[in-house]
């Protein structure tokens, strides 16, 4: 079987340790492509960090830098630094500065161009997102600069309405917690703009990911994110982010237009959605019929506690 099908295969089922033990036997059968090493090292990183091992995403990591310091210069650094929960596991191990010096490094070393925009774009969300997770606010600036000069270089690019919100949705995050209101107002007023002018147009397309690559591939990394379900995405994290910051009437407000349009939640999204729903006083009623509505077949509300722990009120009152 193909190596790509196997690891679809176990990633589906979720089979992390058989995903690695696949990438290392694959990694010594013979003299990998760039291509396929630097898959190999993105997956065995993210598998460890999937399952939060600081330590063995460190000793991966550090090999996959070190190689692609010569096999991926100058135009595909960014490919080690592009995943935000690489980036946070190794928070744990307090591994996380040095993570941050190597996206200071593919950044100053990278060539800029259209073909490895994508994968700049993934690798300045990680450092953002991973800065913002960390509440570390003093060198955020450095990747917010950089994602705003990547939104310059082309307005035409296929990913730039994706970009373009997501950037807001991060920037909305850092004005809550830089405690700047006029920031947060102005940028919630731009979300609300994009949305209506750009991204429903996305919503009411049929167009899906047409995304055959091999997670963490090149391909991968750089494919378009114009479709349906990246939007809805988008939306959903952005509910996410409104509820993480008190803004519950917003959140329930993208979470609703997501789900508008004929998109699925996980149960962490739907945890939200209620929790939002709950907090601006709805009645338990409401909270149950919607989630009875939105919830996957086998997911029972108890499922959602550890989401969102404000629920168990709901299911004492019901």
């Amino acid at each position: 079987m193909d190596i790509y099908k196997q690891f679809n295969r176990l990633l589906q089922d979720d089979k992390l340790e058989e995903i690695v033990e696949l990438l290392y036997d694959f990694k010594h059968s013979r003299r990998l492509t760039t291509d396929e090493m630097g898959w190999v090292y993105w997956n065995i990183s993210d598998a460890y960090a999937v399952q939060r091992k600081p330590q063995m995403v460190y000793d991966n990591h550090i090999q996959f830098v070190k190689w692609g310091e010569e096999a991926l210069f100058p135009d595909r650094l960014h490919w080690f630094v592009s995943d935000t929960t690489q980036a946070l596991t190794l928070s744990l191990g307090n591994y996380f500065e040095e993570w941050f010096d190597w996206y200071v490094y593919a950044c100053q070393h990278s060539t800029r161009t259209a073909e490895n925009r994508a994968v700049r774009f993934e690798s300045h969300r990680a450092a953002i997102g991973s800065l913002l997770k960390l509440k570390k606010i003093t060198p955020i600036e450095v990747p917010f600069s950089h994602m705003d000069q990547l939104l310059q270089e082309d307005h035409d690019w296929e990913n730039q309405t994706f970009a373009t919100f997501t950037y807001y949705t991060l920037l909305i995050e850092k004005a809550f917690l830089v405690n700047e209101e006029y920031l947060l107002h102005d940028v919630s007023i731009k979300i609300k703009e994009l949305l209506e002018k750009e991204v429903k147009a996305v919503l009411l397309s049929s167009m899906e990911n047409q995304n055959y690559f091999a997670l963490g591939s090149w391909g991968d990394l750089n494919s378009s994110r114009q479709a349906k379900d990246s939007m809805a995405v988008l939306l959903y994290n952005l509910g996410c982010m409104y509820h993480t910051i008190g803004k519950y009437e917003e959140s329930i407000e993208m979470f609703r237009t997501a789900l508008g349009y004929n998109t699925t939640v996980t149960k962490y999204g739907l945890a939200l959605f209620l929790s939002s729903i709950w907090k601006v006083g709805g009645t338990s009623r409401e909270v149950i019929d919607t989630f009875d509505i939105y919830s996957s077949d086998g997911t029972a509300l108890v499922d959602l506690f550890q989401y969102a722990p404000d629920l168990r009120s709901v299911v004492s009152l019901s």
